[in-house]
């Protein structure tokens, strides 16, 4: 939820999304971003597929009306 970042008025016109490599062994991770929505003011990013023990940077860009942009990213180590 990036509201608390939006200026009054803005909303989110765009998100794109990608998994980088993070695995611990140096190869690239098989986790892929299956799905990715947005609204005003969310972007949901769904991963799929993935090797229990790797581990992924799970990175989301969103574009604003106005023009701005805000780059999140988070590690995600694949369990099941």
């Amino acid at each position: 939820d990036f509201s608390r970042w939006l200026s009054p008025g803005d909303t989110i016109t765009n998100a794109e999304g990608a998994v980088a490599h993070c695995a611990p062994s140096g190869t690239i991770p098989s986790a892929a971003i299956a799905r990715l929505l947005f609204g005003d003011t969310t972007a949901t990013a769904w991963v799929a597929a993935g090797a229990a023990g790797e581990t992924a940077i799970v990175t989301v860009t969103v574009t604003t009306a106005a023009g701005r942009r805000k780059v999140v990213s988070l590690r995600l180590r694949i369990t099941e």
